[in-house]
């Protein structure tokens, strides 16, 4: 009688080991490597279209594209050419007085080569236009005062403007 426990023991754990080992390699990716990015990892980006003070709100999210493959050793993790996201913070058209016009964009995003959005810090997009605003007064008080209705010039920034980012979070991403 204590044979057979023996053996039923001896069985059923070897059917435990077998469980174990099959699932320890299911929970394993084989095809793919997992390559760390830092935080800190330097993004340069561009800007996918041009954008103008006066058709952007706060809040509007903005499409912009990785300019060069990002890599960790020889490995591409964020390859060129991938979309980023970045999000309006500020946006003032251009006013009376010559008051210029001004955007901030915060980048936000970016999408790594395993379709992941790794997260972005550190990388803001401020642009200001041209203030007219002394011109405005002076023309306003020695020649009429209907030039102090005078706009300044809205803020644009152009189609493939570089901003600089970087990676927030440290990640790990999966390169085949």
């Amino acid at each position: 009688m204590l044979k057979s426990i023996l053996k039923k023991s001896f069985f059923i754990r070897q059917v435990a080991l077998l469980l174990i080992v099959s699932v320890l390699c299911m929970s394993f990716n084989m095809t793919a490597d997992g390559v760390v990015i830092n935080a800190g990892t330097s993004v340069a980006l561009e800007t996918a279209s041009t954008i103008s003070s006066a058709t952007i709100t706060p809040g509007q999210i903005i499409d912009f594209k990785v300019k060069y493959d990002v890599k960790v050793g020889d490995k591409v993790v964020i390859a060129a050419g991938s979309p980023a996201k970045g999000q309006v913070l500020r946006a003032q058209k251009a006013k009376g007085l010559g008051k210029e016009g001004l955007i901030e964009i915060q980048l936000k995003s970016v999408k790594a080569v395993d379709g992941q959005d790794l997260p972005l810090g550190m990388g803001n997009v401020f642009q200001e236009g041209e203030s007219k605003e002394t011109l405005s007064i002076i023309l306003g008080i020695a020649v009429c005062i209907l030039f102090l209705t005078m706009k300044g010039k809205d803020a644009m920034v152009p189609a493939g403007y570089e901003a600089a980012a970087s990676i927030a979070v440290t990640s790990t991403v999966e390169v085949k």
